[in-house]
């Protein structure tokens, strides 16, 4: 049997003594039923309020050959949408007019075809008292003012369900009324719909396509409803289904709100390390909530767009890897009214117990499934192992899980965790639910507990807070730029122990953890590894300071990376070319590495000038950035014996010129 990542649950006792430490009691859920949320409603754009015509709209072509197989590369989690590219001038697209009640208004449009919901990412987002909104003409979201979400000028929107949308911007007071709006649009992410196939739940995953009228529900037949399980309907309002963006994918997996021991509700959810584990990927968390029936045997919701939601974007508590059992906590912004936060057991159960889970699988609306514990198994999920000591193994009777149910709680009651979700089996001749027997393993909560426990038991703790909220770094031509100093305090006179987190590989910290008190500040250095930027741009990154269980502190990272001139290695294949009678073969290949698009100008060969031959030998002049030209060329005729010397002159789009030589030896 095969296995692939994905959410489980395992049941637990009233109590356990963890490592002989004191006895931990059961934690109940709890019911969140505040109504302060019910009052908000945000003014839409002045384009639905007002009926305002369609604006000028770009409209990108069809997903290409190499964005579909993005789509269905290997992975754990489920693909459901891909990263494109927009050209530097989209916003040029863009045009002011004035409403008919004398406000300007800045709008404009982008199509992406096929696409059944679409996010944007702003960059130097720098709205102050205006404001900027996505619609499609009959829902929207925004407005966003200020510096944007999380205060650092950059930020994924929050989803629209359409393939088009429009992006409007109203400026505030004083602001300017012409030119290109404060911020910028480079990428947007495509939700593609897929028809439900056969998959590979551990090579990878086709994204599958939402439900919606006239398309079938991507998730197997022999789920199950939870609504047609009465004593099991209070678990429900615990799990969301979640959506978020990451290294050029979105993503779709479940999880729950988890609560504290005193019930503080603060908004702790809980889903699978192997599915949120950057900062990045939490501030773009989409969480739904009730993407569901309304009872028994009722009609399955269209798709999860009238689902009650969370406002855009969370932060990374802390996570673990699959090795290390596979969880990570966030905290939300806020949820809607009538949730309920789950209850947890750090007993594993016994074997032979009974365990549920509630999920949503393939993305599909929220189902249940019944099984038990089984013996425990050493597994390896992709290339990582899962300890048999850290997960529970569960048999499934009725229902089943599939990727999207990654991270879900798995129940020993109704909404007392002992578990969550990690991985389940894969037979390529069978669908999910005609696999048998089917056995997924869940991470163990017991072990989860014992790395949250302070957020869990919610123990006391005092913030720890950096000098300066954001540092930018200029980094030319992948020199390093130097290192930064942030100076952190705190107002408490006991030493307080806190932890960074550099959330991009890019990012680096001088320490990971230390101590702090009013009275001993703390100095860290930041620096930037020039070697990890494949391209030139924007990169925008996080530090994330946490101290126990006080709300994380950031310190917002910006690197403008810049190339003016080009790298090219030029090499020839093979080396020794071995002719005979006269004919011979071999490749000339030219690499570009610094990340700076250039022209290839001149070739010589033994001083001979082959300048001419560009274009029929490579198919083109121009190399582009991190890109490669080759030409293969073969034929008749003898070369002199010996070593042969290649010339290779050009110039990059900053204006400097270059040279290259290389050599091939002829027998």
């Amino acid at each position: 049997m095969r296995h692939f990542l994905f959410t489980a649950w395992a049941a637990g006792l009233i109590a356990v003594s963890i490592a002989g430490a004191q006895t931990v009691k059961r934690k109940e859920p709890a019911q969140y039923a505040v109504t302060e949320r019910a009052s908000r409603v945000e003014a839409p754009p002045p384009g639905m309020r007002l009926g305002l015509r369609t604006p000028r709209e770009f409209a990108l072509a069809p997903l290409s050959g190499s964005e579909v197989a993005v789509l269905s590369e290997p992975g754990p989690r489920l693909r459901l949408g891909v990263h494109r590219s927009l050209p530097p001038n989209i916003l040029s697209t863009g045009a002011w007019e004035v409403t008919s009640e004398g406000a300007p208004v800045w709008r404009m449009a982008i199509r992406s075809p096929g696409s059944t919901s679409l996010r944007v990412e702003f960059r130097n987002f720098s709205a102050g008292a205006g404001s900027v909104w996505l619609h499609d003409g009959s829902h929207f979201v925004g407005p966003y003012t200020g510096r944007g979400l999380f205060d650092g000028g950059h930020f994924w929107s929050g989803s629209v369900a359409s393939e088009s949308i429009t992006i409007e911007y109203q400026p505030g007071p004083g602001a300017p009324q012409e030119g290109a709006p404060p911020f910028e649009i480079g990428t947007i992410a495509h939700q593609a719909p897929r028809t439900r196939g056969k998959v590979s739940l551990l090579d990878g995953v086709a994204p599958l396509p939402m439900p919606s009228a006239g398309t079938p529900d991507p998730a197997d037949y022999c789920h199950l409803d939870p609504n047609c399980y009465p004593e099991w309907k209070s678990a429900m309002p615990m799990v969301g289904q979640i959506t978020f963006e990451e290294a050029g994918v979105e993503y779709l997996c479940s999880g729950s709100l988890i609560g504290t021991r005193d019930n503080s509700f603060k908004l702790y959810f809980l889903t699978a390390g192997h599915c949120i584990n950057t900062e990045a990927a939490a501030r773009s968390l989409e969480v739904y909530w009730t993407y569901q029936t309304s009872t028994c045997g009722g009609t399955p919701p269209a798709s999860r767009d009238s689902s009650a939601k969370s406002t855009l974007g969370a932060d990374l508590i802390d996570w673990g890897t699959v090795d290390q059992g596979d969880y990570s906590l966030v905290l939300l912004k806020d949820i809607p009214n009538n949730v309920t936060f789950s209850g947890w057991d750090v007993s594993d159960p016994p074997l032979s117990t009974p365990l549920t889970g509630v999920h949503h699988p393939a993305g599909s609306w929220k189902r249940i499934s019944f099984g038990e514990r089984v013996d425990d198994q050493t597994v390896v999920v992709e290339n990582d192992t899962a300890p048999g000591n850290l997960y529970l193994q569960i048999l499934w009777d009725q229902g089943r899980t599939e990727p999207g149910s990654s991270g879900s709680p798995l129940f020993s009651s109704p909404g007392v965790i002992v578990g969550t979700l990690t991985y389940g089996p894969y037979s390529p001749d069978a669908s999910a639910c005609q696999i048998d027997p089917s056995v997924d393993g869940y991470a163990r909560f017991s072990n989860t507990y014992q790395n949250l426990t302070a957020y869990l038991e919610d123990q006391p703790a005092s913030q720890v807070t950096p000098d300066k909220a954001a540092l930018t770094f200029a980094v030319s031509n992948h020199s390093t730029p130097p290192g930064q100093t942030v100076r952190l305090t705190t107002q408490s006179t006991q030493a307080v122990t806190y932890k960074l987190r550099a959330d991009a590989t890019w990012l680096q910290v001088s320490t990971v953890t230390g101590n702090v008190s009013a009275s001993a500040p703390a100095t860290v250095i930041v620096t930037i590894d020039p070697t990890k930027f494949d391209q030139p741009g924007q990169y925008s990154s996080t530090i994330s300071i946490l101290s126990g269980t006080a709300a994380p502190q950031f310190i917002n990272v910006t690197a403008n990376v810049t190339v003016d001139q080009s790298n090219i290695v030029a090499s020839i294949t093979p080396s020794q070319v071995q002719q005979t009678g006269g004919q011979w073969s071999f490749t000339i290949k030219l690499a570009e590495t610094a990340g700076e698009a250039t022209q290839l100008s001149t070739i010589k060969v033994d001083g001979n000038d082959y300048s001419s031959s560009i274009q029929n030998w490579f198919g083109t002049a121009r190399i582009p950035a991190k890109g490669t030209i080759s030409a293969p060329l073969s034929g008749t005729g003898v070369f002199p014996a010996g070593t042969q010397y290649f010339e290779f002159w050009g110039i990059d789009d900053s204006g400097q010129h270059w040279y290259r030589t290389a050599t091939v030896s002829f027998r």
